[in-house]
């Protein structure tokens, strides 16, 4: 190995090196006359590891030979200016963060910033003259972190706008309307208020997280409801239409060790619930179907019931089947496609089966038909007593009472039949809507763009969402082009395209019924938005300068609200950018940058301005 020249020239600095190895060595306990194979063996070391750090160390030390003794050069003092510029800068960041408490959260092992400060302080930097490091020291902000807010940010600067104070009742206490004070000063995240406003005024999380949902301060969860099943709320007399499906059932052989499995094809009546019929089959078929309906008919005193509610596996389809049920004068009905709420009722009693009884474990000593046989017998021991049990939807009577005491009237029979008529008709009706021709034109250039096509080789996905509109498609796109640049993989980019796509549309809807709703308040004259035209009114005299007003209206319209107000600043910005379109790119950077209003309603805007930018909307 050839060594650096200059090394030779420092002997002070080889002798110091020297000292150290021989330090080094006496602790390792190795002799620095053995070969280097065998100090790293004794060591457990790898020799192209050492060398590699070997080659690092004398190039640190050539770097370190080129410097002489003595003072280092003098470096030329800073400007007095710039000396207090940034002491001004670092009072003015201090006096910000003492007004804010959540702007700057300090963790263990992380610092968090919030988005009005970031944005506070990127402004300060667009006015900056020196160095990025001196004005990282000055704002008191990490070097790389500073790096990355400039990397991400190609905008220029918001002023920020104050918050809207929470509506507060007239007689609440001084201590909640302390509590709104300090939200109003606050500008980070919700979660760290809520522990800040605990301490601060020695009250638990719970009741200050409660008071800000009573405000209004935080949104609750929603909860989702629906119907068991497809007209659920239609009452059909009992045994006028029956409901067919089948389960698998396991059944494990003690001795053998063997596990066999057998199909349950039951029948409920889907009014009251009652099992008509229990048959054990070697699988779900068209003849399974056939016997649990005939003795279904026959459970039924030879009451023939008006249909029969089945899904779509293809034994359906059998022409025998429904043959058979033709001559006996009942209809059957499939079930929507996607939808198991149709079949609740006997879902329901297969998902308490599984609960209740689950594998059934039998002694395999006897041959086939006592097994089969008694699997039946289970099978009907739970049947009945389910059928036995009073329930409160029928008055304390069970669903055999229910189901035999049953006798509807000439009335009840016809609404009963016109009701089973149309629901075969909205089943039976196509429901795919035809594909929109700028719609496929789009959404033939957003797979074209992303390289999506090989994902939809026969073209059904993308006709399929060719019935959107053409907004939340490019909506869509460029959510998708964002995801792409991150962490979204390609294989799965049409399926999140086409789910995005989805979404969009719904917030459009949404969009569409908040300006409709504009529109009837002012045609009724109802005054609901006076509180927005008079906020406007503030906004318009506090800011003469044109681009200081848009600015403000796109930030309030970006925070969105109830979509009546959210509809009102959306019109009133898209107003005063076709009154002065030379702000409109400005705007838009704007908004890029409003890192703390909801992602989506800043996407919307975008859309909005510029769909009128390009007069497609």
């Amino acid at each position: 190995m050839t060594l650096p020249s200059q090394l030779f020239q420092r002997k002070t600095l080889m002798l110091a090196i020297l000292v150290l190895a021989r330090q080094l060595a006496a602790a390792l306990a190795i002799d620095l006359t053995a070969s280097m194979a065998e100090i790293c063996r004794t060591l457990g070391a790898n020799r192209t590891s050492v060398y590699e750090q070997l080659q690092r160390l004398l190039a640190c030390l050539g770097e370190f030979a080129k410097a002489r003794p003595g003072r280092p050069p003098a470096t030329a003092a800073p400007e007095p200016g710039d000396e207090r510029a940034a002491l001004r800068l670092t009072v003015e960041v201090l006096e910000y963060r003492l007004q804010h408490p959540g702007a700057v959260i300090e963790h263990r092992q992380r610092t968090t910033y919030a988005d009005a400060f970031r944005r506070f302080v990127l402004q300060r930097h667009d006015h900056w003259q020196g160095s990025l490091q001196a004005f990282a020291d000055a704002v008191q902000v990490p070097l790389d972190t500073l790096r990355d807010w400039r990397r991400d940010d190609h905008a220029e600067a918001l002023e920020p706008q104050d918050k809207q104070r929470p509506s507060v009742p007239a007689n609440a206490s001084e201590l909640t309307r302390q509590i709104v004070d300090e939200w109003m000063h606050w500008i980070g995240p919700t979660r760290p208020f809520i522990s800040y406003a605990a301490q601060y005024f020695d009250l638990s999380p719970a009741l200050i997280a409660r008071l800000m949902k009573i405000l209004g301060l935080i949104r609750p969860r929603r909860r989702r409801s629906g119907c068991r099943y497809r007209g659920s709320t239609q009452t059909l007399s009992p045994a006028t239409m029956l409901v067919t499906d089948g389960k698998w059932l396991t059944l494990e052989l003690l001795d053998s060790e063997q596990t066999l499995y057998f199909n349950w094809q039951g029948i409920v009546d889907q009014t009251t619930g009652c099992d008509t019929a229990v048959v054990i089959t070697p699988q779900e078929d068209a003849t399974a179907a056939r016997q649990a309906y005939e003795r279904s008919v026959h459970f039924l005193g030879g009451l023939v019931p008006d249909a029969l509610l089945h899904d779509n596996k293809p034994c359906y389809d059998d022409a025998q089947l429904r043959q058979t049920l033709a001559l006996y004068g009942t209809d059957m009905i499939p079930a929507t496609l996607g939808r198991a709420q149709n079949k609740a009722i006997l879902e329901g009693a297969f998902g308490l089966w599984q609960q209740r009884v689950g594998t059934l474990r039998l002694d395999d000593t006897d041959d086939d038909t006592l097994l089969r046989s008694a699997v039946a017998e289970m099978v009907r021991v739970y049947t009945a007593a389910t059928n036995a049990v009073p329930r409160l939807e029928l008055d304390g009577r069970s669903r055999l009472q229910a189901l035999q005491e049953t006798c509807p009237t000439a009335e009840q029979r016809q609404r009963d039949e016109d009701f089973l008529a149309q629901l075969k008709a909205d089943h039976r009706r196509p429901r795919r809507r035809e594909p929109l021709p700028e719609s496929l034109q789009l959404i033939e250039h957003v797979f074209e763009r992303f390289d999506l096509a090989a994902h939809d080789p026969s073209g059904e996905l993308r006709r399929y969402l060719a019935t959107f509109s053409t907004a939340a498609i490019r909506r869509a796109a460029a959510i998708l082009a964002a995801k792409l640049d991150h962490h979204l993989e390609h294989r799965f980019a049409h399926r999140y395209l086409a789910q995005i796509i989805r979404t969009q549309q719904d917030e459009l809807d949404l969009e569409r019924a908040a300006d409709e709703l504009l529109e009837l308040c002012q045609r009724q004259h109802q005054d609901w938005t006076q509180g927005e035209e008079k906020h406007f009114q503030i906004l318009a005299e506090q800011h003469r300068d044109p681009a200081a007003l848009v600015a403000s209206v796109a930030q309030r319209a970006a925070f969105g609200g109830l979509p009546l107000q959210g509809a009102f600043w959306n019109r009133k910005l898209l107003e005063l950018l076709r009154q002065a379109d030379h702000l409109v790119e400005s705007v838009k950077k704007n908004l890029v940058r409003l890192y703390e209003a909801p992602k989506q309603q800043r996407l919307a805007l975008l859309d909005l301005i510029t769909a009128q930018q390009q007069g497609i909307r």
